[in-house]
């Protein structure tokens, strides 16, 4: 007996560019876990699709990424309307497979595997069929390095065998507890047959998986399967891989991280006005004309003329000026090297957006910057807490674009090989698509951006950087780099500093401001490089939508709103209520991901890591302002020394 109600997930446009991209494990209210289907299938739902409704353009990142077009995640529109006539982009659903697909029973505990393509909420048992019996799926996965994604091998792992003769049927069973210490596999038709799950996710250093060396009790070690699951089941799905798996907790935190590139609106890169404009002339059938037109030897203003006169509907309410104004931009684009250069690629693209942030901005309908506080006009702030300038950012533009994903550690680099190996995750087929495209996400929000000295925080930098405090912080660094879990440029005590600060920061913010803390995001703008001089953060809001925000974070940047925030702030980054645990674990073996931080943690300092750059890494109030003999903080060093 089966209950046929279909499980459904309900998720936004931008949950799906991250957390819940393509080959994440995403959970419903009834605890049925699906995993997000490869990007082939996205718009193939409905049975009548525009998919120009949702392409949009942001020309420095299609240019990085070396894709055509971006395009926002396929929106679900009810056709429960028969008086609609418009049935375009109707019905439209993610595609989503079961993930993992071992289940057993909450009353006998015999497992069973079912269809990955088996999308129902409530599975029954087929063995006990008691009442209120029901199938659960188990809480164990398996991945690897590059990406791929298994169940876990139940059958091979109570026979103690990679080929073992017997399948079961199997029991997962608990002797008394919540934790994987406290249960077993039992093979019931080998009635000796049965093991402890205790230590099976021990271990993420390369050389210690439990399940690649200690599964077969011969000594035959179990590699990675290559099983790319959100491709489905056919062959192509499958791969030789022979890295080595490690079992995971199937809602670890490890088991996906998205790889996201994101940029902030500039109006340098294109006229906003003439974007529509643009947008037109990419199109196939007018594309062709316009190389047709251009190969009689017209000049850019006759072409234009073609152009109104061929496509009077799509032209219809634009000048041939504005035609010409966007032909002539795009001719520029053409003429541009196409070479990208992605050693430091995001160093530079924070440096083009840093330029703008620290002018005055007022031109720009998807970018408007007010500047608050300049420390050549006024000395105040930055004798009293080092800050150069506060500007206000009512209204800006941030464009995020899923290009791929990690598993266990998030190491890669931007670069061509990066790009082309998440591309190959996230198509089934990428050679069928007419278009390159990438999916992204567009949020209209507010900000805050606070710039520090350069020269203090060089004299404060230079006292610090040798202390044993830092130097501990460095050489586990230096370890995670060595262990490549992390590849990661040189981590500076100002980006430790002004990280932990942005922290602080936003935590406070969210008593006044009026958005949860998920909802705030940090943009860290910080470099030593002679070229790329940058000493400051953005904090804005992640959630937005085409009409903005209402300006409650804007309200709180005012120069006396902002300095009473931050006075709080430091004060608060004194103590935690873990300490002095927090402080003195940190500094003995550093605390968080690959022991990365020092004095940071839930108590203090972490935020959602959706809102952070670094997934909450490199951070420590010691460095800011902490209760201690030898007080290392910039904020205190300012006030006593400097």
């Amino acid at each position: 007996m089966r209950n046929n109600k279909i499980a459904e997930i309900p998720l936004r446009r931008a949950e799906l560019i991250s957390p819940m991209g393509v080959g994440a494990i995403c959970t419903n209210s009834e605890g049925v876990n699906m995993m997000t289907g490869a990007l082939d299938k996205w718009y193939d739902m409905s049975e009548h699709v525009d998919v120009s409704e949702y392409v949009f353009q942001e020309r420095r990142l299609e240019k990085i990424l070396q894709v055509d077009e971006l395009r926002l995640p396929p929106d679900y529109r009810s056709s429960y309307n028969q008086y609609a006539t418009d049935k375009t982009n109707m019905e439209n659903e993610i595609p989503m497979v079961r993930f993992p697909t071992w289940h057993y029973c909450n009353h006998c505990r015999i497992m069973t595997k079912e269809s990955f393509a088996n999308l129902e909420n409530k599975i029954s048992c087929s063995h006990c069929k008691g009442k209120n019996a029901r199938m659960v799926q188990v809480p164990l996965v398996v991945v690897c390095a590059k990406g791929h994604i298994d169940d876990f091998p139940w059958v091979e792992w109570v026979h103690r065998s990679t080929s073992p003769n017997c399948k079961g049927p199997l029991k997962l069973v608990s002797t008394g507890g919540a934790t994987l210490s406290t249960m077993q596999v039992q093979c019931t038709r080998c009635e000796d047959k049965k093991r402890s799950l205790q230590g099976v996710t021990s271990g993420y250093d390369k050389d210690r998986s439990i399940l690649f060396s200690h599964l077969d009790s011969q000594g035959e070690k179990y590699i990675c399967t290559g099983r790319k699951h959100w491709f489905g089941t056919d062959e192509s799905s499958y791969e030789f891989c022979g890295e080595m798996p490690f079992a995971l907790l199937k809602s670890s935190t490890n088991v996906y991280f998205p790889k996201v590139i994101s940029a902030l609106f500039l109006p340098g890169d294109r006229k906003e006005e003439l974007m529509n404009v643009i947008d037109i002339l990419l199109r196939d059938d007018v594309n062709g004309e316009i190389e047709y037109l251009q190969s009689l030897g017209l000049p850019l203003g006759k072409v234009a003329d073609g152009l109104k006169a061929r496509f009077r509907d799509k032209f219809d309410q634009i000048d041939c000026e504005n035609i010409h104004s966007a032909l002539k931009m795009l001719e520029q684009e053409n003429h541009e090297n196409d070479e990208v250069e992605y050693k430091s690629i995001e160093v530079q693209i924070k440096k083009q957006e840093h330029d703008v942030l620290i002018e005055e901005l007022q031109g720009s309908e998807h970018l408007k910057i007010i500047n608050e506080y300049d420390a050549s006009k006024e000395k105040s702030l930055l004798q009293s807490m080092g800050i150069t300038k506060i500007n206000l950012v009512p209204t800006l533009r941030d464009t995020r674009v899923l290009y791929g994903f990690d598993r266990l550690v998030s190491n890669s680099v931007l670069n061509e090989e990066s790009i082309n190996h998440g591309k190959q995750l996230l198509f089934h087929y990428p050679e069928r698509q007419n278009k390159s495209w990438l999916p992204g996400y567009k949020v209209f929000g507010e900000g805050i951006y606070i710039e520090f000295d350069h020269e203090l925080l060089n004299i404060w930098e230079e006292k610090v950087i040798v202390s044993e405090r830092f130097q501990k912080m460095a050489e586990r660094i230096r370890k995670a780099k060595g262990d490549r879990l992390m590849l990661q440029s040189e981590i500076s005590p100002r980006f430790v500093m002004l990280h932990t600060l942005a922290h602080l920061l936003i935590q406070e913010l969210v008593f006044e401001c009026g958005y949860s803390t998920s909802a705030l995001r940090e943009r860290m703008y910080v470099s030593t490089d002679p070229d790329y001089i940058m000493n400051g953060f953005l904090i804005y809001t992640a959630s937005g939508d085409s009409e903005g925000t209402m300006g409650g974070l804007v309200r709180l940047g005012k120069k006396d709103k902002l300095e009473v925030l931050l006075r709080k702030v430091i004060e608060k980054a004194s103590w935690c209520s873990s300490d002095p645990v927090c402080n003195e674990i940190g500094l003995a073996s550093g605390q968080g991901v690959h022991h990365l931080n020092v004095a940071a943690c839930h108590n203090c300092s972490y935020i959602p890591e959706t809102s952070c750059e670094e997934f909450n890494r490199f951070l420590d109030r010691g460095l800011i302002n902490i209760y201690s003999e030898e007080n290392q903080g910039f904020f205190s060093m300012l006030k006593e020394e400097i």
